[in-house]
């Protein structure tokens, strides 16, 4: 079965490698499924989120319909597989989420209701035990941008930049010295290593990392490969699922 015959498709992501995720709805809801490039479905287990590929493998997991817990699908092999081994180290291990709440929350008179890791030197906090405005600061607790922004994202590149939300929901970039590299005009921004996905008025476009456009806000949805970029783009428009590059050409893929 080809991804063109489901009739409730919303979106397909961006290629990692020879696959992608859809994203489709039936009578019973939401669900996820995964294609190769030829547009085959290749695992359609009725997915609900998360369906995630285990980086550097063929191996998706997710919860299926049915069946209870997470399960591995080696899409490849076209089998189920057994949880593949995956280390979890320095920011996203549970253990170092309970040093910092050991070392910043539960200390007795701690300004902080919640710290969290952002990249390797530097951490997200937030003082108010209510409203979840965060800012930033060092490892050792000096306060770079004072709690403004409801969410945080570094983009991991060499000049320490940031996605940042304001409260009321758009976003934008700054710099670690509070300097907004990209004005807050974006109901949606996400750092794809040398441009944005962006989303403006409602449309889905793609932008360098000053704000010059690469791809018109003119598509309902741009989902750019995680290898080729903008070279083979997932795109949305009218309705219609198509793949196109950075000169908007159509990629004859499906």
């Amino acid at each position: 079965m080809n991804v063109r015959d489901i009739k409730g498709l919303r979106s397909i992501m961006g290629f990692e490698g020879e696959y992608a995720v859809f994203k489709a709805k039936d009578s019973e809801g939401p669900y996820q499924g995964v294609i190769n490039r030829k547009g085959e479905i290749v695992w359609d287990a009725k997915l609900f989120p998360p369906t995630l590929r285990v980086r550097g493998t063929n191996i998706y997991m997710s919860c299926v319909r049915g069946k209870k817990g997470l399960h591995y699908y080696d899409v490849a092999l076209q089998q189920y597989v057994e949880k593949p081994e995956r280390k979890i180290e320095g920011r996203d291990s549970y253990e170092d989420m309970k040093e910092l709440d050991a070392k910043w929350v539960e200390k007795e008179g701690s300004i902080f209701s919640e710290v969290g890791r952002l990249t390797d030197n530097l951490l997200k906090f937030r003082t108010d035990k209510i409203e979840e405005i965060y800012g930033i600061m060092t490892e050792d607790g000096k306060i770079l941008i004072e709690p403004q922004y409801k969410y945080i994202i570094p983009n991991n590149d060499s000049a320490n930049h940031f996605v940042v939300v304001l409260p009321n929901d758009m976003y934008g970039v700054i710099d670690l010295k509070g300097n907004t590299t990209l004005p807050f005009e974006y109901e949606h921004l996400f750092f794809r290593g040398n441009f944005y996905v962006a989303r403006k008025d409602g449309k889905a476009g793609i932008i360098d990392l000053e704000g010059n456009i690469l791809i018109p806000f003119d598509y309902e949805a741009l989902h750019p490969s995680y290898d080729e970029g903008l070279n083979l783009i997932s795109a949305k428009k009218d309705g219609e699922f198509f793949f196109i590059n950075s000169k908007q050409e159509r990629v004859e893929l499906l």
